[in-house]
C-alpha cells in the first residue's frame, strides 16, 4: 500500500476530504498527515523487529581489531540474540563480550581460539584481530522500514508512491489516533486502544509460532542430529 493510499484511507476514517496528493502539498491537513504517517513508521520500527526489516550482512574481514565499515549506512541495531560467524572457517565469535573481559582479553591471548566481539564507538570490534578477506556475517535490523516504488529502502516517506515494509494497516490505525489526539477529539482514546491491540497481534503473528528448543547434545543452538535406530542394509 502506498503512502497516498495509506494517507487517503486515514482521511476517510476521520471524516475529512481525502488529498489527492500528500508530499509536496500546500494542503495544511495533507501535511499533518504526511508528519503523523512517518511518525508512527517511526514508532512501529521501534516497537518491534519486524522480520521484513531484518537483513543479512556478510563482509570481508579486515586483518585489525577494529572492522571498521562492517555495520552498513542503514544499521540500526543488531537482530535479539544476534550471533556473529566466520563463514570461512566455521567459526562462532563469542558476544557480546562484556567491557570487564574485554580488557582483560587485552593483555593477550594465544592461538586455538574464534575470537570475542564487541560493539565500541559504532564499529564492529573482533578480538584478536582477524585473518583477512575471512567471510564475517551476521544480521541486524535496518533503520529503513519504507521503500521507494522502484524498491530504494527508506527511513521516510518521500513520495506518494512509497511503500511501507511494516504494516500499513497499523500506520493508518496510528495515523487516526494521533490526529484525534492533537485535536483533542475525546474518541482517540478509543482509536488508540484499537491501534494497540491491533499492534501486539501483528507483532505477535510476525515473530512466528515458536522456536527450536534443542537438547543437550545440540551444538551452539543448533537443532541436535537426527537418530535413526532401524538396521541399515538391503
Amino acid at each position: 500500500m502506498a503512502l497516498i493510499d495509506i494517507v487517503q484511507n486515514a482521511a476517510s476514517r476521520l471524516g475529512l476530504k481525502q488529498p489527492v496528493a500528500v508530499v509536496g502539498s500546500t494542503d495544511l491537513t495533507a501535511q499533518i498527515l504526511l508528519s503523523l504517517a512517518n511518525q508512527e513508521g517511526d514508532e512501529l520500527a521501534r516497537y518491534h523487529d519486524w522480520q521484513d526489516m531484518i537483513v543479512q550482512r556478510e563482509f570481508f574481514s579486515l586483518n585489525q581489531v577494529e572492522q571498521t565499515g562492517a555495520l552498513p549506512d542503514d544499521y540500526d541495531h543488531l537482530a535479539y540474540n544476534v550471533e556473529i560467524w566466520d563463514r570461512t572457517n566455521n567459526l562462532r565469535f563469542t558476544g557480546p563480550t562484556p567491557q570487564r573481559v574485554w580488557q582483560q582479553l587485552q593483555t593477550g591471548v594465544t592461538g586455538g581460539v574464534a575470537g570475542w566481539w564487541r560493539l565500541i564507538g559504532g564499529e564492529l570490534n573482533i578480538y584478536p584481530a582477524q585473518a583477512e578477506n575471512n567471510t564475517i556475517a551476521f544480521e541486524y535490523i535496518s533503520k529503513n522500514w519504507c521503500k521507494s516504488a522502484s524498491g530504494t529502502p527508506q527511513a521516510a516517506f518521500e513520495d506518494d508512491t512509497d511503500v511501507a515494509i511494516i504494516p500499513e494497516r497499523l500506520i493508518t490505525l496510528g495515523v487516526v489516533w494521533r490526529f484525534q489526539q492533537s485535536r483533542g477529539f475525546a474518541q482517540y482514546a478509543e482509536s488508540m486502544a484499537t491501534y494497540e491491540r491491533e499492534k501486539e497481534k501483528a507483532a505477535a503473528r510476525d515473530r512466528g509460532t515458536g522456536r527450536i528448543t534443542p537438547d543437550e547434545t545440540g551444538r551452539h543452538g543448533m537443532p541436535p542430529q537426527p537418530i535413526w535406530n532401524g538396521t541399515v542394509g538391503s
